[in-house]
């Protein structure tokens, strides 16, 4: 899909120039002059990323950024990255925004490569979850004081001895903050999402009173330092911080025993468990500081930021070589590489491709530049070879750390999302295939002649598809397809597929029918639409005289020749009500025999194998009296 980038500069020039450059580069551009311009068109329309020019008249590019924001939350969307522009060399400018949650800073005139690369990594890091903190809005004092006095003024409101109940949007930037400092300080929280249903028959206004009275049961049980926040109609949602794992099933059982006791039969309650775990840096042996390593030949520039940064409660280690740095990366892994552009023998650049070449974890440490140099080439070449950020010699004490601290935040919230990401995917995966397998238990319980027939049948095309050397997630796919394969047979009548004895022309139709019965019953599964192959052709022969569409040889899908010989061989190796199982001398002999007519040769070849190695007869139906 087309990224699409709002330019918003008063110098036409500018904006003729970034639009033709990002055109070029497949991007959506809408350009516009003011700030005003942009207010009024975000209402309307939604870009993926804001160009912003700071210096604008009228309404200047801060100001205008601060209302874009104000709009957002007024809107209740999402907020939308912004890139400053300026022509402007004052480092405060920069530093002011970067405070106010700047995705970056671009300068002017632009360099085509260099404005699309760093647009490119402000858009990848928003793709992978990364969340811009908008700084709190600066408060002018009444008047001056002393600490004493202002320490007094804002302990003096009473606090209740309760949870901190707050209204949505209120709380949208209490908990931000608040999972920002679990994230920092590696604390434990634990999220609960209550569902609430009203019992009986009651109204609006009675259910709402029910509603209330939960809230504040829930408010008053908990500590201060928990949130509660009541979403929508039927939902309160709950923040408890630093709490252990084992402690969360006592609160929550003792926060629903005192609303059951004082509140019987009024609501129905359902709760959901999110216990985070904040990522653990892998400097595990600094606590919570960072670990930040300098490398730079120049003896002052390691001073200065071994200086700033260590005031700023960051651990560093200042090396003067990038051979130096290699071997560190040996046996350590700081959090955050500042690594020198120009540098004798190895310089940064090759310094930065041979990190790239080590472990996976070495890897992904996170590398920023450091140069003395307005070179843009050199900040292209950096930016193509992985580098998160440039930051200019000689360093701002405050644009330094400021930097720094937003990229251990930004790295510290992609591997967390990572990490929810992977366990919100394994735990879909494992009900899917719980699903899955218990309608195929469902399917075969309808046949009283199988027990695990399609179990079998997908375990065994599993390990001919591993055998011919298919891919882990070919085999996957190819077991779940397995296991639905006769997922039709619900819309053939008990009377024929449970039959005795032979069945009829008329019968045998009605069983023909349950290929096509499956497939469309599973094509209506839009996240695994392959699902649909092994239960449709599955009948298939591979001399053209199978059903139902009479597909030949390689016209047949791969996996459905597959599960055609693990069917016929489950099929003869399982007991029917006419025989018992057939010997395994006689079923190798048959799947030899129909090798090449009914089935795919190479496939039939693995399963006479797979027979061949089964020396005891294991693979087959077996009944508890056996």
């Amino acid at each position: 899909m087309t990224d699409w980038i709002v330019i918003v500069d008063d110098d036409s020039t500018s904006l003729k120039t970034a639009g033709y450059i990002l055109s070029k580069h497949n991007k959506r551009v809408t350009a516009m002059k003011s700030g005003q311009s942009l207010l009024e068109y975000v209402r309307e329309n939604i870009p993926d990323l804001v160009l912003l020019d700071v210096n604008m008249p009228e309404m200047d590019g801060f100001e205008t950024y601060e209302k874009l924001r104000d709009l957002e939350k007024e809107m209740r969307i999402a907020e939308i990255p912004v890139i400053f522009l300026t022509g402007d060399e004052d480092a405060s400018i920069e530093q002011r925004g970067r405070e106010m949650g700047a995705a970056d800073f671009i300068k002017k005139p632009f360099d085509p490569d260099n404005l699309v690369g760093r647009i490119e990594n402000v858009l990848k890091q928003r793709d992978k979850g990364t969340v811009t903190l908008q700084a709190q809005p600066h408060i002018e004092p009444i008047a001056e004081t002393n600490m004493k006095t202002i320490s007094k003024f804002l302990e003096e409101g009473a606090s209740p001895d309760s949870a901190l109940q707050l209204e949505r949007d209120s709380f949208i930037d209490v908990y931000r903050f608040v999972m920002r400092y679990v994230n920092r300080y590696h604390k434990k929280a634990c999220k609960l999402l209550f569902t609430l249903d009203a019992i009986g028959p009651q109204d609006e206004e009675e259910y709402q009173q029910s509603v209330r009275v939960f809230c504040k049961c829930v408010k008053e049980y908990l500590r201060k330092s928990d949130l509660v926040m009541r979403y929508g109609r039927t939902q309160v949602f709950v923040l408890l911080t630093d709490i252990k794992e084992d402690a969360i099933a006592q609160v929550v059982g003792n926060m629903m025993q005192i609303w059951n006791t004082e509140n019987p039969e009024r609501l129905s309650v359902t709760y959901e468990v999110d216990f985070l775990k904040s990522d653990v840096n892998t400097a595990q042996e600094q606590g919570d500081q960072p670990w930040i390593c300098v490398v730079d030949d120049d003896v002052a520039n390691l001073k200065l930021a071994g200086h700033v940064l260590s005031k700023n409660n960051m651990r560093v280690t200042a090396l003067r070589s990038g051979g130096a740095l290699l071997d560190l990366l040996k046996d350590h892994r700081p959090n955050l590489i500042l690594l020198d552009v120009r540098m004798p023998g190895m310089d940064g650049f090759e310094t930065k491709s041979r990190l790239m070449a080590m472990e996976e974890d070495v890897a992904d440490i996170p590398v920023v530049f450091l140069t003395a140099n307005d070179d843009i080439e050199s900040e292209k070449k950096g930016l193509a070879l992985g580098a998160i950020d440039f930051i200019r010699k000689p360093f701002v004490p405050e644009v330094l750390v400021m930097r720094v601290r937003r990229i251990l935040d930004m790295v510290r919230l992609q591997r967390n999302l990572a990490d929810e990401v992977e366990k919100k995917t394994k735990e879909n995966q494992s009900l899917f295939i719980h699903v899955v397998q218990s309608l195929a238990d469902a399917i075969d319980a309808k046949d009283s002649y199988t027990n695990g027939h399609s179990g079998r049948v997908a375990e065994y095309a599993r390990e001919i598809a591993k055998r011919a050397g298919f891919t882990h997630r070919e085999q996957s796919d190819i077991y779940m397809m397995g296991l639905l394969h006769d997922v039709g047979k619900i819309g053939v009548p008990d009377e024929v597929i449970n039959k005795p004895g032979r069945l009829t022309d008329e019968e045998f139709e009605k069983i023909k029918k349950h290929p096509v019965i499956g497939s469309q019953i599973l094509q209506n599964i839009e996240e695994m639409p392959s699902l649909a192959t092994g239960a449709r052709w599955h009948h298939e022969r591979f001399d053209g005289t199978g059903y139902p569409d009479g597909l030949k040889g390689e016209e047949i899908p791969e996996a459905a020749r597959i599960i055609a010989v693990a069917d016929a061989y489950d099929a003869m190796t399982s007991y029917r009500s006419y025989r018992g199982v057939i010997p395994q001398e006689d079923v190798r002999r048959e799947i030899e025999r129909c090798s090449g007519t009914q089935f795919d040769p190479q496939f039939a070849q693995v399963m006479i194998k797979m027979i061949d190695e089964d020396a005891e007869f294991k693979m087959k139906e077996v009944r508890d009296s056996e």
